[in-house]
């Protein structure tokens, strides 16, 4: 072992799964999977005598749920961490020697999000060591793919029933009650192949393309300047990919775009295709020469919008308070785990130690004290009544 444990046993244990790779199949590297981090977790909960459960979600890929009774065995209370990490390809650092420097914790996964789950499941090992039975059964999930297409949550969310979700991602343990949603599509545009020597025979797909995304620009825009959501601010749309053409003496026959649009609160998915299909029926309708289509998404999550006056809010905010003397309660641009659960309607907030800055960097660490206290947090919003 290259490295030296910690005597801290939530460090410790942190340290444990960033020395395990599970870099997401999906990416660079990620050969591994969430094997290992699985087979852990089930030498965890077993050694607690904690009944656990493994979902195959995805071929050879599972979720791992672990269920600590509660007094009300009707009220449930769900701790959330992904176990995928970014790919390791890009890190100046050794990615899985889980060094301790001047108060930091490096690795890969680190703080995106190891970190939250090795505090979670320390919440529960320290109340099942005092025999102390919460007010609601705390089931704690494992899942897989959140790099990727949120495979685990997506899954977890359509077979567990709760009525209130904590997801483990780097809040500076910050309360984030809010978060924006996701819808990737692609864009195609089809023309007419000719030679770039007499382009009048042909029909430029790119230029097409070139019309449609300024419209956009002109009639979406504005409408996504005019709505926002308190924490949040406005919804956004990015054209992130365009391909097209063969050569440059040729007359494109097909250019197609990838756009990333980025939900408030009150929009839906369907929504906004239909605004962006909308803008596209209005440009053909004008000129007959433009073959577009909005293709179905590739990739969809719901925007999170938890109310301020919900019980896990409030539960959150006090353990904060207790634990570090403040509480603040936050929103984030991006789209977690919470998304699924937001989508059913079940309260939820995201919160964890270490910074979003530092997740999938070429060098990826955590706050140490962030991560004792996490587990202390975690500890009294599962004792708290809800």
């Amino acid at each position: 072992m290259s490295w030296t444990r910690s005597d801290d046993p939530v460090l410790a244990t942190l340290q444990d799964l960033v020395a395990i790779d599970s870099v997401n199949p999906a990416l660079p590297g990620g050969a591994q999977g969430e094997t290992g981090m699985v087979a852990y977790l089930s030498d965890f909960f077993t050694a607690l005598d904690i009944p656990f459960e493994l979902c195959e979600v995805l071929p050879g890929r599972h979720n791992i749920i672990a269920t600590f009774k509660g007094e009300d065995p009707d009220r449930a209370l769900l701790f959330e961490c992904h176990m995928d990490t970014a790919s390791a390809e890009v890190m100046t650092i050794p990615p899985f020697e889980p060094q301790i420097k001047d108060g930091l914790l490096y690795g890969r996964g680190s703080c995106d999000t190891k970190a939250g789950g090795a505090a979670m499941i320390h919440a529960i090992k320290r109340l099942k060591e005092a025999g102390i039975t919460p007010p609601r059964t705390i089931l704690y999930a494992g899942t897989i793919d959140e790099e990727a297409f949120f495979a685990g949550t997506n899954h977890l969310a359509e077979h567990v029933a709760v009525e209130a979700a904590v997801i483990a991602e780097p809040t500076d343990l910050e309360v984030v009650r809010a978060h924006k949603g996701a819808v990737r599509f692609y864009l195609q545009v089809n023309g007419k192949a000719a030679h770039s020597a007499k382009p009048h025979l042909g029909i430029n797909a790119i230029e097409k393309m070139a019309g449609l995304i300024s419209r956009f620009a002109a009639e979406i825009s504005p409408g996504y300047a005019a709505v926002s959501y308190p924490l949040l601010g406005h919804p956004t749309y990015n054209v992130g990919t365009i391909a097209g053409g063969a050569q440059v003496n040729f007359v494109p026959d097909e250019c197609k775009i990838a756009v990333d649009c980025r939900l408030i609160p009150g929009q839906t998915p369907e929504g906004v295709l239909e605004e962006f299909k909308a803008v596209v029926a209005k440009a053909k309708a004008t000129d007959d020469a433009l073959d577009a289509v909005v293709e179905d998404p590739f990739f969809v999550c719901a925007a999170l919008g938890t109310d301020e006056d919900a019980g896990i809010v409030q539960s959150a905010v006090a353990a904060c308070r207790e634990v570090t003397g403040d509480a603040v309660i936050a929103g984030v641009p991006y789209a977690t785990d919470g998304s699924p659960f937001s989508a059913k309607g079940v309260p939820a907030i995201v919160l964890g130690p270490g910074s979003i800055d530092q997740a999938h960097g070429a060098v990826e660490w955590v706050n140490c004290q962030q991560v004792v206290q996490a587990a202390e947090i975690y500890q009294r919003i599962m004792q708290s009544p809800g």
